[in-house]
This record gives C-alpha cells, structure tokens and sequence, in this order.
C-alpha cells in the first residue's frame, strides 16, 4: 500500500501501510517516548509523516536487527543523539560559513573606503 499525501492518517491507515497490527502500535507508544502520536478532538490517534518515519525504524531495529525492546530503545536514543550532533556540526559549518561571507563583505567595504581615502590625498596632494 503506498500512502495518500496527506497531513494526517488513522491508525488503521498506518497498520496497513507498515504492517503493524494497531495494538502493537499503541503497545509502542508506552515503550518508546519518540513516538508519541497527536490525538485528535475525539481523542483517536492522529500519525504524521515523522510518526511513520519513527514506526519503520522502531520496527528496523525490532524485526530487521533483532532487538529487544529495551536494546531497540536505546538504539533510537543513540541514533536521535547522533543525528542531533550531526545537524548541530552542519548548522555550525553553516554559520562559519555564513559569518565567512560577512567577515568578506566587511572587509571589502573597508578596503573600497581605504581606496577612497587613498584617492581624496593624491587629489589634495596635487
């Protein structure tokens, strides 16, 4: 089954989707606190794209990698944690990056004034 692109799906939707019965899904909502479903007015259980993307790696490192519970717990720990560094090094490269680019432009614009100033003495000079 291929999902509609939407902003929101039910529980029914997901468990044919990723091939999780609904009752492991709620059973994995009290195991791991990375997958926290919103919960419409009515109170059912609302999935979005990043709910999805968390069921298919708990169920990687359930079905695929044979964890347990408790080792595919902290194996999404560690992998949140590392992609977090991860984003934190490409936001901090992009802001040496960024303050690179400003540190030239200020540099530019000072040598333009020195090359002004420069100008005006040979004038007075003459």
């Amino acid at each position: 089954m291929e999902l509609p692109d939407k902003m929101y799906y039910s529980i029914s939707e997901i468990a044919e989707y990723t091939g999780i019965e609904p009752h492991v899904l709620r059973y994995w909502e009290s195991e791991f606190p990375t997958l926290k479903p919103k919960r419409s007015r009515s109170g059912t259980r609302t999935y979005q794209k990043k709910d999805i993307e968390e069921i298919t790696a708990i169920r990687r490192l359930l079905h695929e990698q044979g964890y347990k519970i408790e080792g595919a717990r902290k194996m999404r720990r560690r992998e949140i944690s590392e992609l977090r560094n991860e984003e934190t090094i490409l936001v901090d490269k992009t802001t040496a990056a960024s303050d690179n680019n400003q540190l030239k432009q200020k540099l530019a614009e000072i040598l333009k004034l020195v090359q002004e100033l420069g100008a005006d003495d040979s004038v007075k000079d003459k």
